[in-house]
């Protein structure tokens, strides 16, 4: 086979595994768009479920809770689906732990005969003699911390029938190559909520909270996919 076939061939491999690679990449964005909204049917679902519902309003009743007119000394905080609240995240764990073991055992035993028939045969002399010793000595430690403060605007997705908010915040950011995705989802008490209409993120029950990154920094730190080192391996460089 000559050079420039083999080049050939090499250049439709690489071209058929890139078109693999994209079009696994847009099945992967389908079905992520698709698992988040499982995930989030799911979140609403389960908080559902595990708060009793009050009481019925009377029937035929003229007021009603969730009328225009119910409350009007009502202030601009979040209590409607679709208002927004500011979340204040400060989030910070340490874990720290450290452990030492140490032992030691010492064991000496001889025994010999010291004369048969009146002599002092220097053979059996001594006759056993047996040594043991046993040393453990261990240590270890380790040592976690991650820290998070920043600030996210959430919408109110759900109004439970307690009266609590499901909030939920996303936020993208695209600097340097490198993409961040921060995901908040929580239950926000309606008396928590500041008169500026902000809260703190350690005052949301049921707080799930998730960071992902992906760009130049996320590549440099973890090892490349089975096809892309396939690919590396025919390329040759």
């Amino acid at each position: 086979m000559t050079p420039f076939a083999r080049n050939l061939i090499q250049l439709a491999i690489i071209l058929l595994v890139l078109a693999l690679l994209t079009t696994l990449c847009s099945g992967k964005k389908k079905s992520a768009d698709a698992r988040q909204q499982d995930t989030l049917d799911q979140y609403l679902h389960q908080l559902s479920t595990s708060v009793p519902l009050p009481p019925s309003t009377v029937s035929g009743s003229l007021f009603t809770p969730g009328g225009p007119l119910a409350d009007p000394c009502s202030d601009l905080k979040a209590h409607l689906v679709g208002d927004s609240i500011a979340i204040h995240i400060v989030e910070s764990t340490t874990i720290s732990q450290s452990g030492t073991v140490a032992s030691q055992r010492d064991f000496t035993h001889s025994s010999g005969v010291t004369g048969v028939g009146g002599q002092s045969p220097s053979f059996l002399n001594p006759l056993l003699a047996a040594n043991s010793s046993t040393k453990l000595a261990g240590s270890g430690a380790t040592d976690s911390k991650s820290s998070l403060n920043t600030v996210l605007t959430a919408q109110v997705v759900a109004v439970l029938p307690s009266g609590s908010l499901v909030v939920e915040a996303r936020r993208q950011l695209l600097a340097n190559q490198q993409h961040e995705n921060v995901v908040l989802r929580g239950v926000v008490r309606p008396a928590d909520i500041a008169s500026n209409n902000s809260i703190y993120s350690y005052q949301l029950s049921n707080l799930q909270l998730e960071v992902k990154g992906k760009g130049v920094i996320s590549d440099s730190v973890r090892q490349p996919n089975v096809v892309m080192r396939t690919l590396l391996r025919l390329i040759g460089f």
